[in-house]
């Protein structure tokens, strides 16, 4: 998501912001309409930043980039993305018994 930094107007940045959500949901949308994936799963791979071509090895590897980067442990112990952490667990765990990702 952009940085308010990143903008000189604040609408500008307001309205970059708002095209990310939509550009999300239409992503989400699209897994969906796919037919391969669930609503719930279809967030999950966003969450976890990953597309429709995904397979077990690409989850795999980016659940462990994920993990490395929320993980307290490796920001000096600094819980702030510690609910991030968590959506990525949460994600992971649905994500790996989705019969559409072999």
């Amino acid at each position: 998501m952009p940085r308010w930094a990143d903008f000189d107007d604040p609408l500008d940045a307001i309205s970059a912001r708002a095209r990310g959500i939509k550009s999300r949901a239409q992503r989400e949308v699209q897994m969906t309409m796919d037919g391969r994936f669930s609503q719930d799963e279809a967030q999950a791979l966003e969450v976890m930043g990953l597309g429709l071509d995904t397979d077990l090895r690409v989850l795999r590897r980016r659940y462990s980039e994920l993990l490395r980067r929320y993980h307290p442990d490796r920001n000096g112990g600094d819980r702030k993305y510690e609910a991030r952490l968590g959506e990525v667990v949460e994600a992971y765990q649905l994500l790996r018994k989705c019969s559409a990702i072999a």
